[in-house]
């Protein structure tokens, strides 16, 4: 199929080679099933002739191939004897002898005899199948077809299945060839010049791969993708991870020899890919045979040689024993060696046993009648070292029910199992554990129980590479601890709930008093957790359940567990106090003192000592500043506790100023203070509501006096007079004792807020002038009282301001 270095000068030969012989092209045939003997070089056919064709008896080339069974790098033909008008070259990538004239029929015929085949290989699977070609097309005698690559970079899949189809190789019509066997897969794949476009493709039905080319055009040969599957009876030979369909990828393509396996299939676009990558497209492989309207044409012939082909099983030992070696094989007589040299056969036959105790390495003859000698085949029986198996005591302290029976996790011990002489440990070997000596009840490594004490085990070491074995005892023992009790206490912290940090190191002395004097300790928080020795407290503990905690020590003798023993924690109460609290110092009542106390509850305070941040050691001390104050309260060989007091400023109230809003319709008082209290207000009644509020509304006219109470700390009262400005909208001056005389209310002699007030009668007529001396108009104008009517006065006040109004006088 591909022949490296064949370029579209090859259309010239295809094409214009059955015109020079129109359709009578000359004939092959060729004589030479043999059988292989290795002594020497062979020819490949015993008899050959070229006859016929419509030319002149003269040949440029003759191609010789082998075609099937081809070994890179061992097979080799080469041309003997003298023919002065014919030169060979040897292509080893195609297993290609090419004999290039012009010359003769006969000079080719004499050529062809004297092409000798001999290879290095010693073991063949396969016969070695040669075509004789008169064409440039390599000949597959397994299929009887014509294949050819041509080279052409960047050719798209359409455009390669078209120009295939317009090739002829002697009147046989070209296609893009179908690969349907193995045997195809190694001329068109291995023993090519080059890679390129093959006839299948998914574009009608994605995942479904036909052949659209070719005796087989509409065959199915593939289902799915990368993990699909071929039919039955249907051959596919896709690259690892294809097809893969990336970016829409249809069309088969054999790999480039750089990608994955050699010959492979991979799925590409129409174009391929781009320029430089190994998926870029090089050319196709056209396939000539097999189609309807094809004539019969000879200008290959095919010959082969028949190769002693032997499959050999041997054993494997473990330590030493017996091998034993069996052949089966298509030869008449095998002969075996000691030596790849040596003349002595130790054995002939189809088997051979022999005792052996390192590896040994056999040669084989196997030979055909009439052979006396070829290559010899290496047969080595390997003889493995069995893997170490130590027997081994695990020892380890009883569980939480002390009868001898525990938990064992029988893969931390297998360092030992397998630990050399030196101390080192081979990692790559397998362990089993069994309960019984035959390994038939095989036990869970990770957690086994025993059933009783000093019981026997077993564990395999398995070599998984060569499959050979070890046993070796287990004993496993329990100890069986002593039992006493440690604990430490501490004290709780300032939180007080009940959960603090344990130095579990200082009750190490407690729990090794009685334990030798080699012993190693760890603690943990779980019996489990100390049997299997995970989880190990190594820091400060915080323990986890309040006020009383079980934790565990074990204790071990080199590496080995003595005992376990329960260890208890306990967090002791502190003093009982409160621990904070607020309190309030009067500012207004400085330099005297309030009494900050110990703060002891539910006890005597006499039973503890004090220890302040004021220096003071006694229960209460006295203070006359604001701040935060400590003390430290402890229980005599007991635990502390902290109080914090913190004394916060507040005082009386300091009014600053009070504003009025008076002669209206809602005279309102708000009060403005200063001070560190909080503070309530009361107009009027020092000792009746008071309210949140600094103001006041609807205030009648007159005298009040405002109250301003600190709640704080309660630390007093003060009190202001003030005077709300109004007058009456009539009087009624008869001497009833009701309402008998006018004024301006909240002037007098205490508030002196009017300079005068002029009354007028309705035609403007000053009746009278009030002021201090005279503050109250009884009616009359010169002794003698007014009759009822309206009255007008104007009240110019002492701060500027100046109002006007009118009321009534009633008789």
């Amino acid at each position: 199929m591909l022949r490296l270095g064949l370029h579209k000068i090859c259309l010239v030969f295809i094409i214009l080679s059955p015109m020079l012989w129109a359709q009578n092209p000359p004939n092959i045939t060729a004589t030479g099933n043999q059988f292989y003997c290795g002594e020497t070089p062979m020819p490949i056919v015993t008899d050959v002739s070229i006859y016929g064709g419509s030319g002149d008896d003269v040949l440029d080339e003759v191609f010789v191939q082998i075609a099937t069974g081809y070994t890179l790098g061992s097979d080799v033909l080469s041309l003997t004897g003298i023919h002065p008008n014919i030169t060979a070259s040897w292509s080893i990538g195609e297993g290609l002898l090419t004999l290039t004239g012009p010359a003769s029929f006969t000079e080719f015929e004499n050529a062809i005899l004297d092409i000798q085949f001999q290879t290095s290989e010693n073991n063949f699977t396969q016969d070695k199948f040669f075509s004789i070609n008169l064409g440039n097309a390599n000949f597959l005698p397994a299929t009887g077809h014509y294949y050819l690559y041509v080279a052409e970079e960047g050719i798209t899949w359409t455009e390669a299945k078209t120009a295939a189809s317009e090739l002829t190789f002697f009147g046989l019509q070209g296609y893009l060839a179908t690969i349907t066997t193995e045997e195809e897969v190694q001329l068109t794949g291995e023993q090519a010049e080059g890679t390129g476009w093959i006839g299948g493709s998914d574009q009608a039905t994605e995942g479904v791969w036909r052949w659209e080319t070719g005796p087989e055009a509409g065959q199915i040969f593939w289902n799915g993708a990368v993990n699909g599957s071929a039919p039955d009876g249907m051959f596919a030979f896709w690259n690892n991870g294809e097809p893969n369909n990336i970016g829409d990828e249809d069309y088969a393509h054999v790999t480039d020899p750089s990608v994955g396996i050699l010959g492979s299939w991979n799925d590409l676009q129409v174009q391929g890919d781009a320029v430089g990558s190994p998926y870029h497209p090089q050319g196709y492989i056209v396939e000539f045979g097999g189609m309807d309207g094809d004539p019969n044409i000879e200008v290959s012939a095919s010959s082969v040689i028949i190769m002693p082909k032997t499959e050999v099983v041997t054993n494997s030992l473990c330590d030493e024993g017996l091998s034993q070696i069996n052949l089966t094989t298509n030869a008449d007589e095998v002969y075996w060696y000691a030596a790849e040299t040596s003349t002595e056969i130790i054995n002939t036959g189809l088997s051979f046993e022999d005792y052996i105790d390192a590896n040994t390495t056999y040669y084989l003859l196997p030979l055909f009648n009439g052979c006396s000698d070829g290559n010899r085949i290496p047969v080595t029986v390997n003889v493995y070292a069995s893997p170490i198996a130590n027997d081994i005591t695990i020892i380890q302290c009883d569980d939480e029910v002390i009868d001898g029976i525990s938990s064992f996790n029988l893969y931390n011990y297998t360092d030992d199992i397998v630990r050399n002489e030196q101390g080192q440990v081979v990692p790559i070997w397998d362990i089993y554990f069994f309960e019984d000596a035959m390994l038939q009840n095989q036990i869970d490594g990770n957690n086994y129980i025993n059933t009783s004490n000093y019981q026997i085990i077993y564990a395999q070491v398995y070599d998984e590479f060569t499959d050979c074995f070890s046993i070796s005892e287990v004993t496993l023992q329990v100890n069986i601890p002593q039992q006493f009790a440690a604990s430490l206490e501490v004290c709780d912290d300032f939180i007080e709930d009940g959960f603090a940090f344990f130095n579990l190191t200082e009750a190490d002395s407690q729990i090794l008093e009685n334990s030798p004097v080699n012993a190693s300790l760890g603690y943990y928080v779980t019996y489990n957790d100390a049997l299997l020795r995970v989880n190990e407290i190594t820091e400060n503990y915080f323990n986890e359940v309040a006020y009383n905690q079980t934790v565990y020590a074990r204790v071990d003798i080199d590496e080995t567990c003595y005992a376990i023993n329960e260890f208890n924690l306990t967090v002791k109460d502190l003093p009982n106090v409160t621990q904070y609290e607020e309190v309030y110092y009067c500012l207004n009542i400085y330099p005297e003192t309030i009494t900050l106390e110990g703060g002891i509850i539910g006890d005597i305070p006499n039973n503890y000592a004090y220890d302040w941040s004021t220096g003071e050691t006694t229960i209460n001390i006295e203070v006359n500043e604001t701040g935060t104050y400590e003390v430290f309260v402890t229980k005599p060989a007991g635990c502390t506790n902290r109080r914090t007091i913190v004394v916060l400023p507040s005082s009386t109230a300091v009014i600053e100023t009070i504003e009025v809003t008076d002669i209206s319709e809602n005279n309102m008082i708000t009060v403005l203070v200063s001070g560190d209290g909080d503070y309530v207000y009361a107009l009027d009644d020092e000792n009746g509501v008071y309210q949140e509020s600094n103001s006041f509304e609807n205030v009648s006219a007159g005298i009040h006096t405002v109250y301003v109470k600190d709640i704080k700390a309660d630390c007093g009262i003060v009190s202001d007079d003030i005077s709300v400005l109004g007058f009456p909208k009539f009087f009624t001056p008869n001497a009833d004792g009701k309402n008998d005389f006018w004024e301006i209310k909240g002037f007098s002699t205490q508030f002196p807020v009017t300079a005068s007030v002029e009354v007028f009668n309705r035609y403007g007529k000053m009746i009278t002038i009030l002021d201090k001396d005279n503050p109250k108009w009884d009616g009359k104008y010169n002794g003698l009282l007014l009759p009822t009517d309206d009255y007008w006065f104007v009240a110019k006040l002492a701060d500027g301001r100046t109002f006007k109004g009118h009321f009534t006088l009633k008789n």
